[in-house]
């Protein structure tokens, strides 16, 4: 069923090139071939855009093929709703995924009218909430990519892409990433890429950064022990930005409006962990014109916040990230001084990032990346978990991790504590057991 105006109507079943019983068994790694093929006949998949919290799900429309491999640019179609020739299309290349309103013409004119471009696909936003497969009877046998997201989803894709810095071309902020197809076997049990290829690609998207901090004149105001400031992004909200003033939330907690909303207008707002939901402390900064939240831990640990059940952080429309409670108290203290703070994204689980390491003879991966894979093990640690039984390998595991977190003063931190609350669950003094280590 779809529907034309007011009325609905049946779609033929002719008329669908999905096929929602084709077999989803996994190709072979070695299968590149049956790979190929098996993501051809998936009908859904996820968005990965780089420095995006969460994945975006999407839908393969009725008609058209499946979407494009490898890294796209994602850029909104001008005008939005593509009901009439692209003012922009002399700027598109095959590099370039086409971003589109639902509404004012079919879903077919708007294929057709993107497909002229050198675009490689077409994501249709939808303009009520829910997400369909969408018909497209007057453009069946289109040799294009067609999908579509849900309205929510799109308009932060939107947000984001509106608030720039617009380039040359005249598209707006960079959105980067994947469009991938999902398979889940045949038990239902495991939803993965449909292609080796893909799963490489998408394992290492940025989850976290690090943070510089200047002074009013831009000079950087970090000590050597200070740096790196950690931050991890939550499973919610946007991508950071650029550049902003720093303010202190008050309260604190912001678990109720912001008493200070005036000075917290566009800048990036220090809260404190506690006492409410992380989601609900976004809402107040965001109704207080808040332009980034950065939560600090009460904890040398960080994590990447979470909220349940998912919709409830679609409306959080501004960057959600944690620091540690060291880093938070950093960033208070430049912040009665006039500071701002810039985030860099961590270029280590950037895509490409493990390829362009081996080329250069280097590890693939290792301690120095800012992301969950990094943090989790930690914060189990923190938690009493993780730990050899003997206290004996407790401590040789300590020494070991002491070593491979030299440089990173809030893992260091973390081990510490972690530490010594282990030895102190198994009645033994920390200090004496590290001496007896350092002595044997």
């Amino acid at each position: 069923m779809f529907k034309a105006g007011e009325e609905w109507l049946a779609l033929p079943e002719v008329f669908s090139n999905l096929d929602f019983s084709a077999d989803s068994t996994p190709a072979s790694e070695e299968d590149v071939e049956g790979q190929i093929q098996l993501r051809a006949t998936r009908f859904w998949g996820r968005l990965y855009i780089d420095g995006w919290p969460q994945t975006i799900q999407f839908f393969r429309a009725h008609f058209g093929i499946e979407p494009p491999l490898g890294r796209k640019t994602f850029v909104f179609a001008e005008p939005r709703d593509a009901c009439e020739d692209l003012t922009n299309a002399e700027h598109l290349t095959a590099e370039h995924v086409l971003l589109v309103h639902r509404g004012s013409c079919t879903f077919g004119s708007k294929a057709k009218i993107a497909a002229k471009t050198n675009a490689s696909g077409i994501i249709i936003i939808n303009n009520e909430p829910g997400l369909d497969h969408l018909p497209g009877p007057d453009a069946h046998d289109i040799q294009f990519s067609v999908s579509s997201v849900a309205q929510s989803e799109g308009l932060l894709l939107e947000a984001v892409y509106d608030e720039g810095p617009m380039q040359p071309n005249g598209f707006g902020r960079p959105l980067q990433g994947y469009l991938v197809p999902i398979n889940c076997e045949n038990s239902g049990a495991r939803c993965l890429p449909a292609t080796y290829q893909e799963r490489k690609e998408t394992s290492h998207m940025i989850e976290g950064g690090t943070l510089e901090v200047r002074d009013k004149e831009g000079k950087s105001t970090l000590r050597a022990a200070d740096v790196p400031l950690e931050y991890l992004l939550a499973h919610y909200g946007t991508m950071v930005p650029g550049a902003l003033p720093l303010v202190v939330a008050k309260p604190a907690e912001a678990c109720q409006p912001l008493e200070n909303s005036a000075e917290v207008r566009g800048k990036a707002v220090l809260v404190r962990r506690g006492s409410c939901p992380f989601v609900k402390k976004a809402e107040e900064v965001q109704a207080a014109g808040g332009r980034v939240m950065l939560v600090g831990s009460l904890h040398p640990y960080i994590l990447r916040m979470g909220v349940e059940p998912r919709w409830k952080g679609l409306n959080t429309m501004i960057p959600v990230a944690m620091v540690s409670k060291r880093a938070y108290s950093v960033l208070v203290a430049e912040s009665y001084m006039g500071g701002s703070v810039s985030f860099t994204e961590d270029a280590e689980s950037s895509p490409g990032a493990d390829a362009e390491a081996k080329a250069a003879g280097q590890e693939a991966s290792g301690p120095g990346r800012t992301n969950s894979a990094t943090w989790e093990p930690l914060e189990k640690l923190a938690k009493g978990e993780g730990w050899p039984r003997s206290p004996a390998y407790v401590t040789k595991r300590y020494g070991e991790l002491k070593e491979q977190l030299h440089g990173f003063p809030d893992r260091l931190a973390t081990l510490e504590d972690a530490y010594a609350r282990k030895m102190k669950e198994e009645g033994l003094d920390a200090h004496t057991e590290k001496q007896a280590n350092k002595d044997e």
